[in-house]
């Protein structure tokens, strides 16, 4: 005695598990590559207004409050959530110190002269109420980028600069991704 299976049984199945699949697929990449909707992830409704305050260095690489404090500032103004005040007209202030440059090789040649780089620029952030009472946020926050050595001196100061500007950018990414996420 044989059993016949219904032709329709099997096939009206996959394509829900199919689109099911997809969806969830979808869903995990969205998830993972930092992907929220408009909207959602916003400062309180009382800190809409903010100030940037200049950035220490305690590092011994000259310059780079400046190359952190601008990138932070441009990040904030593309992202359009906060806007930006003078001191006295703020709820809350930004600032910090960084506190780490890093420029670690990480892919050596056969003589074990450094050929790929990582740069790691660390920021001790600290956002306070207006008046400096209040510490909402204090935590560190590392950016990096990397590259590779060039064929002289001057091509591997010229890719370490722009490597430096990378991770600055992606430190203030970082940054502002934490202010948004919540407090």
């Amino acid at each position: 005695m044989r059993i016949r299976r219904s032709p329709q049984r099997g096939r009206t199945s996959r394509p829900f598990v199919r689109l099911l699949m997809l969806a969830l697929g979808c869903g995990f990449l969205l998830a993972g590559c930092g992907y929220h909707p408009g909207g959602v992830g916003n400062l309180p409704r009382e800190l809409q207004r903010l100030h940037l305050a200049a950035l220490t260095n305690d590092t011994f690489r000259p310059g780079l409050q400046g190359l952190v404090g601008a990138a932070i500032l441009r990040r904030l103004q593309q992202d359009g959530r906060v806007r930006l005040a003078p001191p006295e007209a703020a709820d809350a202030v930004l600032g910090g110190s960084l506190t780490a440059y890093q420029n670690d090789p990480i892919a050596f040649e056969r003589a074990d002269i450094g050929r790929r780089f990582r740069v790691r620029v660390t920021l001790a952030l600290r956002l306070a109420e207006r008046g400096g009472d209040k510490v909402l946020l204090k935590e560190e926050i590392v950016g990096e980028a990397f590259y590779t050595a060039g064929a002289g001196v001057v091509a591997t100061r010229a890719a370490e600069e722009d490597a430096t500007a990378r991770a600055a950018q992606d430190l203030a990414a970082r940054i502002v991704a934490r202010l948004m996420d919540g407090l």
